[in-house]
């Protein structure tokens, strides 16, 4: 997919030959943190005991808060923000 302005790159195939083995890795590793995310949210979902599922909530790819995955829940358990999570870290 190229954009408008997007300059052609000269052995492009060669290019993404060299580079498939780091996307293949990367993706790899994508889906190794996107299960153990998956499991901590199950996990602090379960120790809450609310019987609202909860999500780490991310705006333009940041991790901002923990809030209710259900969108309807979001009322019962709005968004706790980083800022208020940090104040625990020390």
């Amino acid at each position: 997919m190229r954009g408008l302005n997007q300059p052609k790159l000269k052995n492009k195939e060669g290019v993404i030959k060299k580079l498939r083995p780091f996307w293949k890795r990367y993706w790899e590793k994508e889906k190794i943190f996107r299960n153990d995310v998956a499991e901590i949210e199950k996990q602090m979902t379960e120790k809450v005991g609310l019987r609202i599922e909860l999500e780490f909530f991310h705006v333009d790819n940041e991790c901002v808060g923990i809030g209710a995955s259900d969108i309807l829940k979001r009322k019962k358990f709005p968004l706790i923000y980083d800022s208020e999570l940090n104040k625990f870290l020390d």
